[in-house]
């Protein structure tokens, strides 16, 4: 485990942190420099023109064929309109411009200097360390608390002055530093039949697990009692792929994320294992800091110190990302007033100070959106997209690449967000979609209640679970599989 893993710097010159780092020569004044566990992937269009995939991208449509090889078969001013069906975290650089996922999970920093240069990084650190050489930055005196106010540094800032995040709706210029507007997603069409659209979205998740056992022999699936793992679940056993679920024991989880995944995962003919890690690791809370330039709170890096995931190899997904089909805010009005009033209406639902750099950071992003609107597309929704996952989500992710796994969202595709947005309002709010699919795939999976309170089970259970949760670091494992081949099997008499 090693600082700034995964991590790469574009700019007017090589970057090399160590040794090992590797370097590509994107132009005569463009450099590519990259830790050489980032997976990099050079295509040659059908211009001659290099194009460099960072990250794992995957194709979702069973009708096209790969990344690598639609870029082979593509003019270079047509290579842009391909990524739309890619699913995955990557970023996209070529033909002067660099292009981030769906959502900015593979996030991006950047500062023009001086010269009219830029410079570029997927770590706010490493930049911060080429800008601010032999001098001090000027950083956000706002601490990121878990799950208080505005938990992340508000996309286009960032944590240092003079640094901006790039967001989703925005291609950036390699020489420059310039950046131009793209649009977020395929055209959204509200007049779509609801059946026909679960078609598709099927058939696309469907298509994207079988590729993705393709590229790994190994495959994790975190599961809760939740609606979104248990969709993937559901899908993963209609992909007809090898994948080995599991449930991460923390002391945030809920009494049923102890009960119902065990079950789950029987039903779908998967054995199903708890994670947990009795070691905590302090030093890894100074490293989180460091990697990430503090953009993620203590509490989130939580999961990272305890080592809960260490034992995980091959590649990890989940459910994350269906809050985009939910409309995230609905509370607030679906028309925007103007960029000052949004901000603090936002700011009003996080509890956030209407004087908080959040709350500017979120100012800056509304005067974007209106001045670059996408028919069909709310701010609301456009919230999910380019704050908290662009914001938020994208710099958890990065902390996860110290970890040998990698972390995949298979949700994060441009179209597929377009279907779920192409949807009426009344079926997103409610996790109707993820309920309709599964009873399509796998029916059986809805007799089991959907995060149900602890007064749902009875006195033993909880006992039981929680045994298992708050195990002691001298209790065996023996013991502690016992305990939980109890709960498992007091859980079968109950449904």
């Amino acid at each position: 485990m090693h600082i700034h893993r995964k991590q790469f710097v574009i700019g007017p010159e090589k970057f090399l942190l160590n040794e090992t780092w590797k370097s590509y020569q994107l132009s005569h004044s463009v450099w590519l420099s990259c830790c050489p566990d980032l997976q990099v992937t050079t295509i040659k269009d059908n211009n001659g023109e290099a194009w460099y995939v960072l990250g794992i991208a995957i194709q979702t449509s069973q009708n096209k064929k790969s990344p690598a090889e639609e870029i082979k078969q593509t003019s270079s001013d047509q290579v842009p309109e391909l990524y739309s069906t890619w699913s995955g975290r990557w970023v996209l650089v070529g033909n002067g411009k660099l292009h981030l996922d769906a959502s900015g999970l593979l996030g991006c920093f950047y500062h023009q200097n001086s010269q009219g240069q830029a410079w570029i990084s997927s770590s706010v650190a490493l930049l911060a360390q080429i800008v601010f050489k032999g001098r001090s930055p000027v950083i956000d005196s706002r601490q990121l608390k878990h799950e208080v106010g505005i938990s992340w540094y508000t996309p286009p800032f960032s944590r240092f002055d003079g640094i901006s995040q790039l967001l989703p709706s925005q291609l950036l210029d390699l020489y420059s530093g310039e950046i131009q507007p793209r649009q977020l997603m395929p055209e959204i069409y509200l007049d779509r039949d609801y059946e026909d659209i679960l078609e598709e979205i099927q058939e696309i998740l469907v298509t994207t697990l079988q590729q993705l056992a393709k590229i790994s022999p190994e495959l994790w699936l975190g599961i809760t009692a939740g609606y979104d793992s248990r969709l993937i679940l559901a899908l993963s056993h209609a992909a007809g792929i090898k994948v080995q679920p599991f449930t991460r024991i923390a002391a945030r989880m809920s009494i049923a994320d102890m009960i119902i995944p065990p079950k789950l995962t029987q039903d779908c003919g998967y054995s199903h294992i708890f994670t947990r890690n009795s070691k905590y690791y302090p030093q890894r809370s100074k490293l989180a800091q460091e990697h990430t330039g503090g953009h993620v709170s203590q509490g989130d890096a939580e999961p990272f110190v305890s080592g809960v995931r260490d034992n995980l190899k091959g590649i990890s997904f989940g459910g994350h990302g269906f809050a985009v089909a939910k409309s995230f805010v609905p509370t607030l009005p679906e028309i925007l007033p103007n960029a000052e009033v949004g901000a603090n209406m936002i700011a009003d639902l996080f509890q956030e100070s209407k004087n908080s750099t959040a709350t500017a950071g979120l100012k800056e992003w509304l005067n974007w959106i209106i001045e670059n609107p996408q028919e069909n597309l709310n701010w609301r929704d456009r919230f999910y997209l380019e704050q908290r996952q662009a914001g938020w989500l994208s710099s958890k992710e990065q902390l996860y690449d110290l970890n040998d796994f990698s972390r995949f969202p298979i949700l994060n595709s441009a179209y597929l967000y377009s279907l779920f947005l192409s949807i009426k309002e009344e079926k997103r709010f409610a996790s109707t979609i993820q309920i309709d699919l599964i009873n399509k795939i796998a029916p059986q999976l809805n007799q089991y209640p959907f995060n149900p309170p602890e007064s749902y089970f009875n006195s033993f259970q909880i006992f039981t679970s929680k045994i298992v949760k708050f195990k002691k670091k001298d209790l065996s494992n023996k013991i502690l599989k016992k305990s939980q081949k109890i709960l498992h099997n007091s859980f079968f008499g109950l449904i």
